[in-house]
């Protein structure tokens, strides 16, 4: 390969990360993923092995005072953590407040990175509020978790 190629090789490849237009490592598809769609725990008490690693499972106090800052943990694979190897993680981690989002962590690369995010939140109206977590695996596709209901006094 001539260097000219070479050089313009590399710079579409660049381009194409830079605008998100490659979803997965080796240009994997994302088995069972279609447009739109999102896995949940179908069976709570016989789950699939890949419903025990990829459904995210929220955890965070059952009470918190108004506007003061509170954490939410998310666990990517409510019974056996997700594994993050160089070419299956988890690449985005979203957390949702009643149905929209307020954050998201992502994840440029597996074995380096947790499956796992923290984040840091206030509410501000008085009320139950349901928290959810989505987690994106770059070969599984979607997961949606279990709501957990948060008390804001």
């Amino acid at each position: 390969m001539k260097r000219r190629q070479f050089v313009k090789a590399g710079a579409a490849g660049a381009a194409l990360l830079l605008t998100g237009s490659v979803a997965q490592a080796g240009g994997k598809k994302k088995a069972g993923a279609k447009a739109g769609k999102i896995n949940t725990l179908v069976n709570k008490n016989n789950p699939t092995t890949l419903e025990k690693k990829h459904v995210p499972l929220v955890e965070a106090p059952r009470s918190v005072k108004k506007g003061e800052w509170f954490q939410v943990k998310v666990k990517v694979g409510f019974m056996i953590e997700h594994p993050s190897k160089p070419d299956h993680w988890i690449d985005r981690v979203e957390l949702q407040t009643d149905g929209k989002k307020v954050s998201e962590i992502v994840n440029v690369a597996g074995g380096a990175t947790s499956p796992n995010a923290c984040f840091t939140i206030r509410l501000q109206k008085p009320g139950d509020v349901k928290l959810e977590a989505v987690a994106d695996c770059n070969i599984h596709g979607t997961w949606l978790g279990e709501p957990v209901h948060v008390k804001v006094v």
